[in-house]
């Protein structure tokens, strides 16, 4: 690199270095600067959970035409209509647009947007409680009935999918690559016991999980929303509990060492 690129890259801060990378490999196999696209937005629909919206985005209107509610129970249901716009609104306005670079970025987007994630479902629990629980045990029942989006199978994939969802938002987090990341950084022995830290974290993190993180089946729509509030706050509190010990060790390395623990997210499963 040329003294002039050099003082150029220091100049830089992580998160830029890390998206510079793919460039200064491509610099170096063609001989001459080539664009690179590292495509930040390009996964932004995965920033936010699929699942959520599935428990936020209510059918009003089919919900009013099973359960047939009278006229006291209408308010009810126009503020769950109320409600789930709001919760909607949270979604689109809060989540992240892009995925950092960097693995501390990528583990701070991911807090993000589970923060965002639960303040929908928190936004929308009230509401629903209040219509559900206003309902005959006849009237309960037909709505324990209506599948989402009209499917006929989408109340089995969604018991399936609530099960699942801890156990597919935490990796990464609890069951860490540690060995591949000291082979990778090859850290100091100052270093080593900061990974040794993160390590510690991760195992307390997925330790933690098993106990917060609920797999019990929901059959009702209270349930389930109660459900996947309680898996976003326990998958919340993982990250929570990494967090710090990623940061302390991610900070002490050299540049050279951040740029091979970057490069260890191509050959894992993506981070948020």
């Amino acid at each position: 690199m040329s003294p002039a690129l050099q003082q150029v890259y220091n100049s830089l801060d992580d998160k830029q270095k890390a998206g510079l990378h793919p460039t200064l490999r491509q610099v170096r196999r063609s001989g001459r600067y080539a664009a690179t696209t590292n495509a930040p937005g390009q996964r932004a629909a995965e920033v936010c959970s699929n699942r959520v919206p599935e428990l936020t985005d209510w059918p009003i209107e089919r919900i009013s035409e099973v359960v047939q509610p009278t006229d006291a129970q209408r308010p009810a249901l126009d503020e769950l209509g109320t409600a789930s716009a709001k919760a909607i609104e949270i979604l689109q306005s809060g989540c992240p647009k892009d995925l950092p670079s960097i693995p501390t970025g990528r583990l701070a987007a991911m807090e993000s947007r589970l923060q965002v994630m639960l303040a929908a479902v928190q936004t929308l629990r009230p509401a629903l409680e209040r219509f559900y629980q206003s309902l005959s045990d006849e009237q309960k029942a037909r709505f324990n009935a209506i599948a989402p989006a009209g499917d006929a199978d989408a109340a089995g994939k969604d018991q399936h999918d609530l099960t699942k969802f801890c156990d597919e938002k935490a990796p990464g987090v609890t069951d860490l690559p540690i060995d591949r990341i000291g082979q990778a950084v090859q850290p100091t022995p100052a270093q080593r016991a900061a990974l040794d830290e993160l390590k510690d974290a991760s195992v307390k993190a997925a330790e933690g999980l098993k106990v917060s993180c609920p797999a019990y089946q929901m059959l009702t729509p209270t349930g389930r929303v109660e459900a996947m509030e309680k898996r976003l706050a326990a998958t919340l509190g993982v990250v929570k509990t990494v967090q710090p010990a990623l940061a302390k060790f991610y900070n002490l390395l050299s540049d050279e060492q951040k740029a091979r623990f970057n490069s260890l997210r191509s050959a894992s499963r993506p981070a948020g």
